[in-house]
């Protein structure tokens, strides 16, 4: 009967060697499932310690004294916590507590600057915090902050619309607001450098009808308004375009001088509503030039000019705008 052949030495070592590292992913695998079951044992137990925090100062409506800077230094909170809800605070909590000023009492220390005992504001973050955690203490005892005297003054609203009419449509008259001014309130240095105050944008497209509404107020940075929007209206016509050829009269001509315009006539183009072209009377309608501009033009023109139209009026042009002067003396 044959002996079976004896195996390579390559072979017997590869053997040795699977054999060797089977153990090793065993033994890992034990080692890693310990260190798990251990990790988690001791985060199901409660620990006291220290967690950083940040507090942000806010307030609703200034009295005599406004927030400039609502940030404060970091704070330490010592609380009493699950390991879990402390891992998890470090990890995704956000640290940072916002407490209301108004709600509060503080001291000034010196001019424009203010003192806040962090001990009047542990119920606040204690319920940001939530009930996992029991805030024990909170570290330093008192934090400062800027304040700044309240100036108040009324300022102009002004309105940031941007409007395109469909053809033949435009805007008669002024934007009407129910207010056209506001009181803004806030830090003095602030305030005196506010000369108006702006409407929210507002963009429209091909308008062709009367436009009304409400719209909000934007208050610079750190201030308050006395009202948040404003009403508006907006009066939209459909136009029409009237063309008329006027002669135009030259004013201050001296007596021993024979003046010739060329041309002698000019031409108004008139925008008016549909409803209102009834109206329309050419007399209402006067074009003058004057001869005492001729001594300040270099190109021997005078501008034409047009009496004040009518009100209902929407707008006006002229072509041409100056004219040619020939001066000659009278015989």
């Amino acid at each position: 009967m044959d002996k079976k052949a004896p195996l390579p030495q390559t072979l017997l070592g590869a053997r040795r060697l699977f054999k060797r590292d089977k153990q090793l992913l065993v033994f890992g695998v034990f080692l890693l499932t310990s260190a798990t079951l251990w990790t988690l044992n001791k985060l199901s137990h409660t620990y006291i310690a220290e967690i950083s925090a940040k507090m942000l100062l806010v307030e609703t409506r200034p009295i005599d004294a406004v927030l400039t800077d609502g940030k404060v230094s970091p704070l330490r909170l010592r609380v009493q916590a699950r390991g879990y809800d402390l891992l998890r605070y470090k990890l995704f909590y956000s640290k940072t507590f916002r407490v209301n000023l108004g709600l509060l009492r503080y001291f000034e220390v010196s001019e424009g600057k203010s003192a806040l005992l962090t001990g009047q504001v542990r119920g606040v973050i204690a319920q940001q915090l939530g009930s996992n955690f029991d805030l024990q203490a909170i570290y330093p005892d008192s934090v400062y902050f800027q304040m700044s005297p309240v100036a108040s003054k009324k300022v102009p609203v002004a309105v940031n619309f941007h409007i395109a009419y469909a053809q033949q449509y435009m805007q008669q008259g002024a934007i009407a607001l129910d207010a056209d001014s506001v009181i803004v309130s806030g830090p003095r240095e602030i305030v005196d450098d506010v000369a108006e105050v702006y409407t929210k944008p507002m963009k429209k497209e091909k308008v062709i009808a009367n436009l009304s509404g409400k719209v909000l107020l934007e208050a610079p940075p750190q201030t308050f308004l006395s009202r948040d929007n404003v009403s508006y209206s907006i009066d939209v016509q459909r136009v029409t375009q009237i063309t008329k050829e006027l002669p135009i009269h030259l004013v201050g001509i001296p007596d021993s001088l024979y003046v010739e315009l060329i041309p002698a006539n000019a031409k108004i183009f008139i925008s008016i509503a549909m409803e209102e072209y009834h109206k329309l009377k050419q007399e209402e309608f006067f074009l003058t030039a004057y001869y005492s501009e001729l001594h300040q033009s270099i190109s021997g023109q005078v501008r034409v000019t047009l009496s004040k139209p009518p009100a209902y009026v929407l707008s006006t042009s002229i072509a041409p705008a100056f004219v040619n002067v020939i001066v000659k003396q009278r015989l």
